[in-house]
This record gives structure tokens, C-alpha cells and sequence, in this order.
């Protein structure tokens, strides 16, 4: 569910309406880390939220989640073909900065200057979708296990078989 303006209790207060962790539920609130120094730094710190069983707290270590959309090698491969295509790798050096992160709302919003460049917009699910595996954020990994975990998805382990003669 979509709650929308960096407020952890909203979530946390519909959970509890829903019937909690005390209900067999698990809930995972994710937030981006925005203007916030340390990804920790949230309106409702992980130590307001650690009391609640089964709901726990993500905050991204990148400033916006469209930061882990910066990639440019899924950039190019969604730009092909469009006009201004050629000046694609100064335009996104440019914008990911010496940090390697810039301001990807700017960037890659709608009229942001990747869609100034190419003549049209590249809508972020569009970028994940030309993202390969390997071009995930570590960040992205953590998340998605975390999702896996708490709605019971593992990902198969390898398999040790010991055979004795």
C-alpha cells in the first residue's frame, strides 16, 4: 500500500487497524531516505517501531528511489534508437555527478533533462524493466529478500548431497 508523504505511523496505524502482528500479519514500511543525512533518520525512528510484532522498517540508503534507476548501461540500452541518443553518456556522467548518485528526479523526471535529451520521457518502470540482475543496487537485493522472507519466498539454496559407499 502506497501511504505517501514519509510517515511511517500512518502505516503503522493502519497495520495496527488491520490487527497487527497479534493477527498472523507482517508488514514491511519502506521509505525513501530524501533529505535526511543517515537512512536512519526517519519521522518514526526503527526504535518506535520495534515494539510492533511482525512490522518492520526499510529506509533506503540512497536519497530517492529513483537514485537505483541511475544505471546507465539500462539507460542505453531503453534510449536506442532516439534522437539525441549520442550525447546520452556525457548527459548522465554529467548528471550522476563525482558521487555517482545526482538528483534522479530531476534526471529522469518528466521533463527532466534525460527526457530533454531524448525527445521523450523513459518512465522508471520502464528503466527497472531494461534492468539486468546483475545491475541491481545492493540496496534493491536487501529489500527484495527482505519481501521474500516476510511473505515466506526463499530462493533455493544449494543443495549438498553426501553419498557414502
Amino acid at each position: 500500500m502506497i501511504m505517501g508523504g514519509r510517515q511511517p505511523v500512518r502505516a503503522l496505524e493502519d497495520f495496527r487497524k488491520r490487527g497487527g502482528g497479534d493477527s498472523g500479519w507482517r508488514g514491511l514500511i519502506v521509505l525513501d531516505r530524501d533529505h535526511h543525512p543517515e537512512p536512519e533518520a526517519t519521522a518514526a525512528s526503527p526504535e518506535d517501531l520495534a515494539g510492533e510484532p511482525g512490522l518492520e522498517l526499510f529506509v533506503w540508503g540512497l536519497r530517492h528511489i529513483e537514485s537505483y534507476l541511475l544505471v546507465p548501461s539500462a539507460i542505453r540500452r531503453l534510449a536506442a534508437g532516439f534522437e539525441g541518443v549520442e550525447r546520452l553518456d556525457s548527459l548522465i556522467a554529467a548528471e550522476l555527478g563525482v558521487d555517482g548518485q545526482g538528483h534522479a528526479k530531476r534526471f529522469l523526471g518528466t521533463g527532466g533533462s534525460l527526457s530533454e535529451a531524448l525527445g521523450t520521457d523513459l518512465r522508471a518502470g520502464e528503466i527497472a524493466r531494461a534492468m539486468r540482475a546483475d545491475e541491481l543496487h545492493a540496496d534493491v537485493r536487501v529489500l527484495l529478500t527482505r519481501i521474500g522472507a516476510l511473505s515466506g519466498v526463499t530462493l533455493p539454496q544449494p543443495e549438498v548431497v553426501i553419498r557414502r559407499s
